[in-house]
């Protein structure tokens, strides 16, 4: 599984009921930095609205008084949650997130102070919104350390220390280090088990799938999920919502011997129609050769996502391309896919710009400097008779992990 799907599959644990219990400031403030029913088709308009990222250069750009009355809370804030008075923390950076809604520092320093308040529900909103809405890896790697500190107080140890190896993936920092090797033993593994790999009837998969994410629904009838055809025989293409808060997951399912199961996930796409992000994703004709026998099957799809930081008059657009190759299975042979990686990604952070320089005063240190920043990588995977790909990078720098020589049969 990728480490994105990773995230998604511990994200989705964190909207379950909090229970109290005040903690320790940590850190410091601004946290270590039978039959199946019918199913009910996902309809992406209606559940999650997306923005149109061509619409976001023609909002009305913030005026300088908001941005004053943003940084002024959010200072505030700080200084509350460095004096430990958490209750007067949560205030101020409720306030700074009702002058710009959804900002990322905002929730992120909000959902540890929640955490350090002992608002347990509060900090797993305020963190996971600040973690789906952020491609700032420090903010990210941030929140997702909050997180780690809300399941670890909770009680669930494998839950943190996910978050706390997702955390370190983003950026080093010697204080997440310390309470991931304090688990010890308790540490598992970052990868999770696919949903639904137990072969099932197809008119049971939407029931399964459904199940793996009911307790992040704000209610039953949130609920969402549909099987498509995925263009080839044997395999279908399986959405369906992760929580009500905009998020949908799609996942390839294979029919096996004894049933369907789901064999790799796709993408996770996340549209919560507010916080200027809009997220979009298509998948490819697949294609099928035989090779040594064996018959072969690429699933490449693209996901573009543009997240427009108006509080600070940036915007960030990302770009992927993903690479899936199952080999079909015989008999009691499984179909596999024993390659699912990212093929390309292009990234661009860049002024917004529809507010002039003599307007961000307010917020000069909270802008990004070195603008703008690009980065690009891309791998190729060339699959042999023998059975081994070669995965190779071709621009810039593609995950170790990734590169090298598989054998996939």
């Amino acid at each position: 599984m990728s480490r994105t799907s990773s995230i998604i599959v511990v994200l989705s644990l964190l909207l379950a009921t909090a229970c109290g219990g005040k903690k320790d400031p940590g850190a410091g403030s601004g946290s270590a930095t039978g039959s199946a029913p019918p199913t009910v088709p996902l309809d992406a308009a209606a559940a999650a609205p997306a923005i149109d990222a061509g619409a976001v250069a023609k909002a009305a750009p913030l005026t300088r008084e908001t941005r004053a009355a943003y940084k002024k809370h959010l200072s505030a804030g700080r200084k509350a949650a460095k004096a430990a008075k958490w209750p007067e923390a949560i205030t101020a950076l409720e306030a700074a997130l009702a002058a710009i809604p959804g900002d990322d520092r905002a929730l992120g320093e909000l959902s540890w102070a929640a955490f350090s308040a002992g608002d347990f529900a509060k900090a797993r909103t305020s963190g996971k919104a600040s973690v789906l809405g952020s491609t700032d890896p420090k903010i990210k790697a941030a929140s997702l350390y909050n997180l780690g500190r809300v399941e670890e107080a909770d009680g669930k140890a494998p839950a943190a220390a996910v978050l706390y190896k997702q955390s370190l993936a983003l950026r080093d920092n010697e204080t997440v280090k310390a309470r991931l090797d304090a688990l010890g033993k308790d540490a598992p593994p970052a990868d999770e088990p696919l949903p639904c790999a137990a072969p099932l009837p197809e008119a049971e998969l939407c029931t399964c799938l459904n199940a793996t994410t009911a307790e992040n629904m704000d209610s039953p009838d949130d609920a969402a999920c549909e099987l498509a055809p995925a263009g080839v025989d044997g395999f279908k293409l399986a959405t369906y919502k992760v929580s009500s808060m905009g998020e949908q997951q799609h996942a390839l399912v294979a029919k096996q011997a004894g049933g369907w199961t789901v064999v790799a996930l796709l993408a996770y796409v996340y549209n919560p129609g507010m916080m200027g992000i809009s997220e979009d994703w298509s998948l490819d004709a697949p294609k099928e050769e035989t090779l040594g026998g064996h018959q072969v099957v690429r699933f490449v799809s693209k996901k573009s996502r543009s997240d427009s930081d108006m509080g600070i008059d940036e915007i960030e657009t990302e770009d992927t391309e993903s690479l899936v190759v199952c080999v079909r299975g015989s008999g009691a042979t499984p179909t596999t896919c024993p390659i699912d990686l990212v093929s390309s990604y292009t990234y661009l952070r860049d002024r917004l710009g529809i507010s002039g320089d003599e307007e961000m005063t307010d917020v000069a240190d909270l802008r990004t400097k070195g603008l703008p920043i690009k980065s690009a990588r891309k791998v190729t995977v060339e699959i042999g008779a023998d059975g081994v790909a070669k995965i190779r990078a071709v621009t810039g720098h593609a995950e170790s992990s990734q590169l090298g020589d598989k054998k996939l049969w």
